[in-house]
């Protein structure tokens, strides 16, 4: 997670616990807040913190940044905001829509364009939900990752650097603007595409430290091994120069047993030091609540008929592409068939029909 990520991050949390946040250095903040007000200076970059043992760390691992986590969750982790400032002439998306889209007939005639029914463009609240989770790595320590994605309500997909837009606009404690939501939403799903995408991102992560685990503790085993095969190899040699005294003998074979215990239990430990194990958890989740404009379009071949919603989002200053029925993808041009609906490249793919 970047620097700038965890310092709103921080700056939001002392904010919802309405207290104050003041910058003295690049990277270091004096915040204060909490029910019975504590002051503390924080910073993002280690080497602030290592010259000077009064400032606290603030960053994944840090005592400091797991107390503001477990806080935080305690606390409940869902918030949600409206964005204003969007302007939108529907006139002109209308006429834009229009060049935009084309569906066209393909028919013993060759192909002719359809003329389409669009009705006016009405604003609907669309929603994005990005969820943070927190990796926690243990091996012989303990290593925690934050991982932010947001999910598309609509679609269910992922919107990648989605956080960098939210900067651009106006955010309201609710919806003042009373317009209708475009779809119902379901949660579950949103959090299980959420799931699945860091498991993805993590994969790497777990690899790595799995690799980095068995390592460091082949490496130790190896060590610990060494030191008591050479103390047994001292041991060997101490009662083969004690052969005629036997109560020597028996005292060296009593240490050399509680040794080799000693040597079984140190390995042991190194087994158990480097075990690695991981775990995620949801540390937030973030509802953001915005504008886009639907219209609805029916298109009529003389085979078929089909409806569709055109919709321009004014976020990502775009219209949302249609999804073809046979190949799933992407498209803003379909071509009605006597076999179904395509889009252009399934089209081509094949051939006409």
């Amino acid at each position: 997670m970047s620097t700038a990520m965890l310092e709103k991050f921080l700056l939001d949390y002392v904010e919802a616990r309405e207290g104050e946040a003041e910058l003295v250095d690049e990277g270091t903040y004096t915040i204060l807040y909490g029910a019975e007000p504590a002051m503390k200076t924080v910073t993002f970059e280690i080497e602030a913190a290592k010259e000077n043992h009064e400032i606290e760390l603030f960053l994944p691992g840090s005592i400091f940044f797991d107390t503001v986590i477990r806080d935080a969750t305690a606390k409940g982790c869902i918030c949600a905001t409206w964005l204003s400032g969007f302007q939108a002439v529907t006139k002109i998306i209308q006429a834009e829509a229009m060049r935009s889209f084309s569906f066209a007939e393909h028919g013993r005639d060759g192909i002719k364009k359809i003329e389409t029914k669009m009705s006016l463009f009405q604003p609907y609240n669309f929603t994005v939900w990005t969820f943070t989770f927190k990796v926690r790595v243990t091996t012989d320590v303990i290593e925690d990752h934050l991982y932010t994605v947001s999910i598309d309500a609509r679609t269910a997909k992922v919107l990648k650097n989605f956080l960098e837009y939210l900067e651009k606009f106006q955010h309201l404690p609710q919806n003042e603007e009373g317009i209708p939501d475009y779809h119902h939403p379901e949660v579950q799903r949103y959090y299980q595409a959420a799931i699945e995408y860091i498991k993805q991102k993590v994969t790497g992560l777990i690899v790595r430290k799995k690799q980095e685990a068995l390592d460091l503790k082949h490496k130790n085993a190896e060590r610990m091994k060494k030191y008591y095969d050479t103390l047994n190899e001292e041991m060997e040699e101490a009662m083969e120069k004690k052969t005629s005294d036997r109560e020597a003998m028996a005292e060296i074979q009593a240490k050399q047993k509680a040794m080799l215990v000693q040597r079984q239990s140190a390995l042991s430990d190194i087994e158990f030091r480097y075990r690695m194990d991981a775990g995620m958890s949801l540390v937030s989740a973030l509802v953001t609540n915005y504008p886009c404009y639907v219209s609805k379009v029916s298109v009529s071949s003389s085979t078929q008929t089909a409806e569709y919603d055109i919709i321009w989002n004014p976020l990502f200053k775009r219209f949302e592409p249609l999804v073809c029925p046979s190949c799933k993808n992407h498209c803003y041009a379909l071509m009605f068939l006597r076999s179904g609906i395509r889009c252009q490249n399934c089209n081509k793919g094949a051939g006409n029909q």
